[in-house]
């Protein structure tokens, strides 16, 4: 049907608007529902199953909230509805060409457009009479709305044309008087075949899902290629209704997170949505360590204006443990901007009956799309670490106490041998048997906590004490672990039994605190005694005398018979540590022999030369021609090095 507006300068356009009315009062007489079959193309709005529609017009057939569809005043450039919740959809003209004066404005025109948003132009040949911009802060599901009364005019003097700009939009339920081109995008009327009941012009443009705040953008323009100017004397006008929009229902995704490690090897955490209609939706976490795996929900569907909770728990392998052993944080939110929905702030809530923590989410809204992140981190501190054998992957049946060669062999360029580090590649493994507390440094019969070092295979060894801060009541500056062993299996310790932990309330895992030991015939330092049958000169240049198999030649470690009395035995005494750590406050001593003592029928002395003052204290040693011990200075002897000590004695003169 032609517009009201195209009529006004045509003798010609009268006598067909003549002629439309004499067809208006035929089609009077056919049934009602024939007309209203034809002469509207367009569909009524439709959502997805289950998503809520917002609509913006008269149509009082859908039980949507609606927003009336109003202009802010004639001339502006755009105008913004609200919804609840938030939720506003602004519509906005921009690129306005020819536009007659006080438009866009909202209003019917009697046969041409209803309850339209309108838009009217002078005639002229332009390929944008305007834009069209809609926007919604919220993701929608689908968007659209219609166009009323584009067509083209028997005149000649226009041919409308609406082109979708952004992506995602399609044209439908368009009559046989419409051509759609460029990619289906552009949908122009066909010349000479104006608006009618039995033509009618409303069709619709629907978009499907778009994020918040995508523009939705359309052109209007007249292309008619025929004409030879671009000056026109004649109108044409274009209306947009029924805007609407679908929002899903609001979505939630919960995701676990761990700080620090398990308090318990196994722990694993359970997470529970419920509230509302939604089925309980849960998930639980795999993972060692501080690892966690599968910890993200499914994405689930909520309820507007329903309130839910969001519960924690921890299973310790099939028994249900304490989230009380964690400390928790949580992080909820919206990926939709300006919504009202309430993100929880406050503290989670815990269940000294259940074991349990757990927070609300409450006024949910269509189109939420909320993230809850829960951070864990153990409320207990756990110290841990292995009591291994530090042989360097020297095996029982290789070691010897007296191998002092570190040249050559297995005690040889053995970097991981008795060096305090636990090696697992050389390899070294763990031993069982030993004790390991923690304690307080300065007394350590106060115990916060103790375990027995057993294990089988890989976890041989290995040992993890867990203590909750009331445990520890504040006393975490001078917290020790000592490694404590009974029995004669692995004797020697390759480094301190204390280890100081440098503590921090914010650190709740404290790794590797290992404890070597090894066997006997491991042990890193070794001590070679050798004698020198001599006739008492007044010096001895002791290195200058070589080392033989009999000690009436040179020092030698065979034994001496029958000395007779009066003669004198000198002595070099070879420290070797053939371990890679220090021997710190190496101190040598050796008690010359008495008569009546151990066995001794005779009385040995200290005889010249004098001892060497680099590795004697005359005041920590005998006189010369005395008895008692030689003691030499403190020494630290570094690792894998060697130190002779030499003295000089006289064999007893009476049996």
């Amino acid at each position: 049907m032609q517009k009201v507006e195209r009529l006004l300068n045509s003798t010609k356009k009268h006598l067909f608007n003549r002629y439309i009315c004499q067809m208006m009062t035929l089609l009077a007489a056919i049934p009602m529902f024939f007309i209203s079959n034809v002469a509207f193309a367009e569909a009524d709005p439709v959502c997805p199953s289950g998503h809520a529609m917002y609509y913006l017009g008269s149509k009082s057939t859908t039980t949507a909230p609606k927003a009336t569809l109003s202009w802010s005043a004639a001339g502006n450039s755009s105008t913004t509805y609200s919804f609840d919740s938030g939720l506003k959809l602004i519509l906005s003209f921009s690129d306005i060409n020819f536009v007659r004066t006080g438009y866009p404005e909202v209003s019917s025109f009697t046969g041409v457009t209803t309850n339209a948003l309108n838009m009217r132009h002078s005639s002229e040949k332009i390929d944008v009479n305007h834009r069209l911009t809609a926007t919604i802060n919220k993701p929608v599901t689908k968007y659209g709305f219609v166009v009323q009364d584009l067509d083209a005019n028997a005149a000649g003097r226009y041919t409308e044309s609406v082109s979708i700009v952004t992506t995602g939009g399609s044209f439908s339920n368009f009559a046989n008087n419409f051509t759609v081109s460029n990619s289906n995008k552009t949908i122009t009327a066909n010349q000479w075949t104006n608006c009618s009941p039995t033509l009618p012009c409303n069709f619709n443009i629907e978009w499907d899902a778009q994020a918040a705040n995508t523009p939705f953008i359309t052109t209007h323009g007249n292309n008619y290629a025929s004409a030879s100017t671009t000056t026109s004397t004649g109108d044409h006008l274009v209306g947009y209704s029924d805007f609407y929009f679908c929002l899903a229902p609001p979505k939630l995704i919960v995701k676990k997170a761990l700080s620090g490690t398990r308090v318990n090897t196994n722990d694993q955490f359970e997470i529970v949505v419920s509230g509302g209609s939604v089925a309980t939706n849960s998930f639980t976490t795999t993972g060692t360590g501080s690892t966690i795996t599968n910890g993200t929900s499914a994405t689930i569907t909520l309820a507007e204006s329903t309130n839910y909770t969001i519960t924690e728990r921890v299973m310790n392998g099939t028994t249900l443990g304490d989230i009380a052993n964690y400390n928790a944080t949580y992080v909820c939110s919206n990926a939709t901007t300006g919504s009202t929905t309430v993100m929880p702030t406050s503290a989670m809530s815990y269940s000294a009956s259940g074991k349990t923590r757990s927070f609300a989410l409450s006024n949910v809204a269509n189109g939420d799309e909320i993230t809850c992140t829960i951070t864990n981190t153990p409320s207990t501190y756990t110290f841990s670490g292995i009591v291994f054998d530090d042989n360097g992957g020297i095996t029982s049946t290789q070691a010897s106490a007296t191998n002092a060669d570190i040249t050559s062999g297995v005690y040889a360029n053995n970097s991981n041998y008795f060096n305090g580090i636990y090696n697992p590649n050389a390899p070294e493994t763990g031993i069982s048997g030993s004790t390991v507390k923690l304690v307080n440094c300065t007394n350590t019969s106060t115990v916060y906590g103790s375990q027995t070092v057993t294990g089988s295979g890989t976890t041989i060894g290995q040992y993890q004490i867990s203590v909750s801060n009331n445990t520890l009541n504040g006393n975490t500056s001078n917290l020790c672990l000592i490694e404590e062993r009974t029995g004669s299996t692995y004797p020697l310790r390759t480094n301190d039994s204390s280890k100081t932990i440098a503590f921090s309330s914010s650190t709740y895992d404290y790794t590797n605190n290992n404890f070597g030991r090894v066997i006997a015939e491991n042990v890193g330092l070794v001590l070679k005694k050798y004698q020198y049958l001599n006739d008492c000169p007044s010096t001895l240049t002791y290195t200058s005398i070589s080392e033989t198999s009999t000690p009436n030649t040179g020092f030698s470690t065979a034994s001496i018979s029958n000395i007779e009395p009066g003669r004198c035995i000198a002595y070099k005494i070879s420290a070797t540590n053939r371990a890679n750590v220090n021997i710190d406050s190496f101190i040598m001593r050796d008690t010359l022999q008495q008569k009546g003592i151990n066995g001794a029928t005779v009385t040995s002395v200290l005889a010249n030369p004098a001892l060497s003052t680099v590795d004697y204290t005359a005041s920590d040693n005998p006189a010369i021609g005395a008895n008692g011990e030689v003691k030499t200075k403190t020494f630290v002897l570094s690792p894998r090095t060697k130190r002779d000590f030499y003295f000089n004695t006289k064999y007893g003169t009476t049996q």
